[in-house]
């Protein structure tokens, strides 16, 4: 799983875009690197807190919240600024590290009998997916009118439906556990 998020959507979208973004935010070239560099440093540094998050929300309630991290890190990049763009970077990069860790839990836990299928399913997907975000996050951002940000908040899209569709998951481990 660990090498999988490292060709999330979220991560390959960028540097499709980030000279689009050099030049719209006037960033030099080291400081545009630290947008494709700092979510893999995020992920590193991160990833040892989701099981904490786990512990204290549960492991639907903690993928839920990765989501929602997820989701506003993607919003946040799209944001007017440098600072935004840096922020909503680090979300992501946060995000990503502790959903890098939870999956991983929640298919041995629920998919024991068939966590081969899963995984390779689950990679077969996200491998895709991050090719689809590198090929079109520009035509994406040219067919919305809003460039890099229209290509970039794209994105945001899957992860929302995401999040709607595990709601009921939380709602029922919190429903079984009497929360």
């Amino acid at each position: 799983f660990r090498r999988v998020l490292f060709r999330s959507p979220a991560f390959t979208s960028v540097g499709p875009v980030l000279p689009d973004i050099q030049a719209a935010l006037g960033l030099p070239s080291a400081t545009a690197a630290l947008l494709t560099g700092l979510p893999v440093v995020c992920v590193g540094l991160l990833s040892p807190l989701a099981p904490l998050l786990s512990r204290r929300l549960g492991l639907e309630g903690a993928i839920g919240a990765a989501l929602v991290v997820l989701l506003a890190g993607l919003a946040g990049r799209v944001l007017d600024g440098f600072a935004a763009l840096l922020a909503g970077t680090v979300l992501v990069g946060g995000a990503i590290a502790s959903l890098n860790v939870l999956l991983p839990v929640l298919v041995k836990r629920d998919f024991a009998d068939r966590a081969g299928r899963i995984t390779g399913t689950y990679t077969a997907t996200m491998s895709i997916t991050a090719a689809a975000a590198a090929a079109t996050t520009v035509p994406i951002g040219t067919a919305t009118g809003l460039g890099w940000r229209g290509g970039l908040g794209a994105w945001a899209l899957p992860v929302l439906f995401a999040l709607v569709a595990w709601g009921p998951q939380v709602r029922a481990r919190n429903s079984a556990a009497g929360l």
